[in-house]
């Protein structure tokens, strides 16, 4: 693992470019997770627990064999409860070097499709 302390967050005009307008100044960046690069990741720092979809999960190519139980349900995710289907820990790479932060995550993996 890489700690990068104090690392400044910038953007620039070549960011914009794909931004859509209008919008609702939610923040969408992308990452490598495992070893596929996420083209859309919604930031949300509010939130306490790391979620990605079933079907995200089918389409990184993963094996349902690095699936662990996962036993504790989402309260308030969709206005009541949720079981996660199970959870998984994917190394997660963000930003470009020399400015990279490589740390372990710990995913929870719901039945929601999109």
């Amino acid at each position: 693992f890489q700690w990068v302390p104090n690392m400044d967050i910038t953007f620039t005009e070549q960011d914009d470019r794909e931004v859509h307008y209008p919008h609702n100044d939610t923040l969408v960046i992308k990452i490598n997770c495992g070893s596929t690069q996420l083209w859309r990741v919604l930031v949300d720092n509010g939130s306490t627990v790391d979620i990605l979809y079933y079907n995200a999960f089918k389409k990184m190519g993963l094996s349902e064999s690095d699936l662990k139980p996962a036993v504790t349900p989402l309260y308030g995710f969709t206005g009541n409860s949720i079981m996660p289907k199970s959870m998984i820990k994917l190394m997660v790479k963000v930003g470009t070097y020399p400015k990279i932060s490589t740390i372990m995550t710990q995913f929870l993996i719901v039945p929601l499709y999109i």
